[in-house]
């Protein structure tokens, strides 16, 4: 499943949230948004799940406007911060409760995912006896239940022990490799640089900027320090060489130009030592 936003405009009172005027998350492709707090992550996150409909515009999936038709939203599963289930009720009572709001409850795969997510044991207590991260799991758990076509994360780690979220991380992308749709927000830049093809930067409501994760690993850029780092800088200009200093004075370069072996020739020759080639996170590198 796509979706489509278009000609979005949300608004709280006078204030002016979210403007997007096009957005899109293709079939089988996985979509980070990052962006600071308060710049609409969320909100377009409840727009897309109709649990905000009066907004401008329109949120389409496979071309079916989501205000006007919410039953398009069963084949998509949700996962948002701070969202909650029945805390008075049993595990199993909100697995199948929430299963069967969408249809049809598969016990099996219920008790898979369950025993993948370390909750099997606790399905028959009450989710008010739960922790944090367990409530967090068994959110996780109802999302993943009805094998969505779309995924929609906001924050889907936070809380969660290191053990889970390896296994969610793999979980991932396994079923975007099947054709998920994944769209997730994460603080975390590892874990959108892990799991996405493309991340969206959100600022102030609108998109300030499209990352094309797979494009800048190519790159293979680099952080180089060296014995003499002002000599190496003047080499790069000299060549013309695209290159940035950061705050320390190392040089950020790609080191796939195939002027670099030259330049490494070079220092070399005027016994000027590489000391420090370091990868640079491409996230850190283009939000910094």
């Amino acid at each position: 499943m796509e979706i489509k936003v278009r000609d979005l405009v949300m608004r709280y009172g006078r204030v002016e949230v979210l403007n997007i005027r096009s957005l899109d998350f293709e079939k089988g492709t996985s979509y980070g948004l990052v962006g600071h707090n308060g710049a609409g992550k969320t909100t377009l996150f409840k727009c897309m799940t109709n649990i905000i409909s009066n907004y401008q515009g329109d949120i389409l999936i496979d071309d079916t406007s989501v205000k006007q038709h919410n039953e398009v939203l069963l084949n998509v599963g949700i996962v948002l911060d701070g969202m909650s289930v029945y805390t008075n009720r049993t595990g199993w009572f909100n697995i199948e409760y929430f299963s069967g709001l969408r249809g049809s409850f598969d016990q099996e795969k219920a008790k898979e995912l369950a025993r993948e997510l370390d909750l099997f044991a606790v399905l028959d207590q009450k989710v008010k006896s739960y922790s944090y991260g367990m409530q967090k799991k068994l959110i996780l758990l109802i999302a993943l239940m009805h094998t969505p076509e779309v995924l929609i994360l906001d924050e889907p780690f936070r809380g969660l022990d290191i053990d889970t979220v390896k296994w969610f991380k793999k979980y991932l992308k396994q079923l975007t490799d099947q054709g998920l749709t994944l769209v997730i927000s994460s603080h975390v830049q590892n874990d959108l640089e892990a799991l996405c093809d493309i991340v969206y930067v959100i600022d102030r409501g609108r998109i300030a900027e499209t990352i094309d994760i797979n494009a800048e690993k190519e790159k293979q850029i680099r952080r180089v320090d060296t014995t003499n780092n002002d000599r190496l800088k003047e080499l790069l200009d000299e060549a013309n060489y695209y290159h940035q200093v950061d705050e320390e004075g190392g040089v950020k370069l790609d080191i796939s130009d195939e002027r670099w072996t030259e330049i490494k020739q070079r220092l070399t020759e005027e016994a000027i030592e590489i000391s420090e080639l370091s990868k640079v996170k491409i996230l850190d590198e283009k939000l910094n």
